[in-house]
């Protein structure tokens, strides 16, 4: 789809707009206040004034609201438009092969799902069915799968062989084996 016509796109935008703004204005104003030796308050000082020349008062970005970070990730962690967007060309893991992101990205549903049922049930105040219970069940296995925490060896099954290095790391150790430079290893 269209990145124009995704619902949820503008939300999500405007949230993380109004973070990138904060985090430069703090910066700036951090940077402002670390200025070091003996002329480090004046320079702080001319920077100030020509950031915010009226102190707060021109120091205008402000956290996204409560109301916006909570549609935004509402928008993320479950099905939407923006969601689906932001899957679009993630790799997925055949079925039944261990795959992280794959397993979570196929468990969001189920998940989903299973929480509109219990809270069917607490509004109810009702036991669930045989099939409510088994989607339930299921969604409670696969979230139990997903957040363990240092379970996983490897992320990916290349990763578990024998003298794996990421193409990453061959890449730097390859690029700082060309160069011509003094090494530090071969001192007496």
């Amino acid at each position: 789809p269209l990145a124009s016509t995704v619902k949820g796109l503008e939300s999500l935008t405007e949230h993380a707009m109004l973070r990138l703004e904060t985090e430069a204005q703090d910066a700036l104003k951090s940077a402002s206040d670390n200025f070091p030796g003996p002329l480090g308050p004046l320079a702080s000082t001319v920077m100030k004034v020509g950031c915010f020349p009226l102190g707060n008062l021109t120091r205008p970005y402000r956290e996204p609201s409560d109301n916006l970070t909570k549609e935004v990730s509402k928008l993320m962690t479950t099905p939407s438009e923006i969601r689906d967007f932001f899957q679009n060309g993630v790799y997925m893991a055949p079925e039944g092969t261990t795959h992280q992101l794959s397993d979570l990205i196929r468990a969001v549903p189920v998940c989903v799902e299973a929480d509109k049922i219990a809270s069917t049930l607490r509004k109810e105040k009702r036991q669930p069915t045989a099939a409510e219970a088994e989607k339930i069940a299921e969604a409670d296995a696969l979230r139990d799968v997903l957040i363990q925490v240092n379970v996983f060896d490897h992320l990916t099954s290349e990763e578990g062989q024998e003298e794996y290095v990421r193409p990453a790391l061959q890449g730097t150790t390859d690029r700082l084996a060309s160069l011509d430079r003094k090494r530090f290893d071969n001192v007496a």
